[in-house]
């Protein structure tokens, strides 16, 4: 099993300015290629491979010596990765590569010559930089990634641990989860997580910064200072808010009692387009939650039910399961017109998340109720 250690590294003068010329010159390789696939499939119809881009590798060091400068397996991966973009697009699993344009981060990768020490990380050409992280997993160090954001430089290690995914067993008892903006969490047993709102927060400093940067001529050095405070309130912004869902989602998985969650596979793209809510959508980072929560609870062996977008969860009585004809989004409780039970909307969605996912899982049409708590 494959596991990220996320480490952030304090380079010193020399190292960071090497650093830079990596991110550059990955950047330059990556849109240089892209320029020759154009032009050579234009010409004969064929795109190239990672191999072929690859020996364009030499061609370019001769002709721009300043390539030369930079760990040249760095370079390589840049093909390979290319490669794999093409990949994707022919397979209409994204869209066309585009060109990495320049803006003050980038990222580059590493495998061999590269090692994990104590207090060092060692790449190839930067001989050694100090880090600071956590507590790192054991296991087979597999590849670096270098990356750069409002200033500051990280690295990703890829380990190859010993450890086994444990199978995931039937689920016996289903928390079921719903999303929300007001409350991002609630449960079908109750409990309510509210947001941090982090956008809300920092939205002062945030407008002021982008104001200073509005005012700035463009390719001056106030500019290039101004556009580093903005990128550094973002950088704050999502860092507060992953370590927001990474508590959250761990405090759900440790639960002795929570042997298995419900979900709703949210259309959060389509919600956005609603100009109303799009900005407390967006804060919420329901994907990033459900990510942490799915790798989380796939280490520990409990699985995560999906629900259909389209089932209506808010609508059905989870006593009775009759379906409500209309519902408005203001209206947070209701009162079922068939058995008479007054329900909290949100904590009612959750029940019925709950109930639909243990239905499709194993239970059938016959819920048996100790699927809830």
């Amino acid at each position: 099993m494959n596991r990220a250690y996320f480490i952030q590294l304090y380079p010193n003068q020399k190292q960071a300015e090497l650093l830079d010329k990596h991110f550059g010159c990955a950047r330059w390789v990556y849109n240089k290629m892209i320029e020759i696939n154009q032009k050579k499939y234009h010409r004969t119809g064929k795109s190239l491979s990672g191999y072929d881009m690859q020996s364009y590798l030499p061609k370019l060091k001769k002709q721009y010596p300043w390539l030369a400068e930079v760990n040249s397996q760095s370079l390589q991966i840049v093909c390979h990765n290319l490669a794999d973009a093409y990949g994707r697009f022919l397979k209409k699993q994204s869209g066309y590569p585009k060109f990495k344009r320049q803006n003050g981060q980038g990222s580059f990768s590493s495998i061999n010559d590269s090692a994990l020490l104590d207090k060092h990380i060692k790449l190839p050409k930067l001989k050694l930089i100090r880090y600071r992280g956590g507590d790192c997993p054991q296991g087979q160090i597999k590849r670096f990634i270098v990356s750069k954001s409002a200033g500051k430089y990280y690295a990703s290690v890829i380990i190859e641990t010993l450890e086994k995914e444990p199978p995931l067993d039937a689920p016996n008892k289903v928390l079921g989860i719903d999303l929300g903006i007001k409350d991002i969490i609630i449960t079908s047993v109750g409990d309510i997580y509210s947001p941090s709102k982090l956008t809300k927060r920092y939205q002062v400093k945030l407008r002021a910064a982008q104001k200073a940067l509005s005012r700035c001529q463009k390719t001056s050095k106030r500019r290039a200072v101004a556009r580093l405070n903005v990128a550094k309130i973002h950088r704050k912004i999502g860092d507060s808010r992953k370590d927001f869902n990474h508590k959250l989602s761990r405090i759900l998985v440790n639960e002795a009692e929570n042997q298995s969650f419900a979900v709703e596979n949210l259309n959060v793209k389509g919600m956005m387009a609603n100009h109303k809510l799009a900005k407390s959508i967006a804060d919420a980072g329901w994907y990033q939650f459900l990510t942490f929560l799915n790798y989380k609870a796939a280490a520990v062996g409990k699985p995560v039910l999906e629900v259909g977008r389209f089932f209506p969860s808010s609508k059905t009585c989870s006593a009775c399961g009759i379906v409500k004809e209309s519902l408005k989004l203001s209206e947070r409780e209701w009162v079922c017109g068939s058995c008479g039970i007054s329900h909290q909307r949100d904590i009612n969605a959750a029940l019925n998340i709950a109930l639909e996912a243990a239905r499709n899982a194993v239970h059938g049409n016959d819920v048996i109720p100790s699927v809830l708590r």
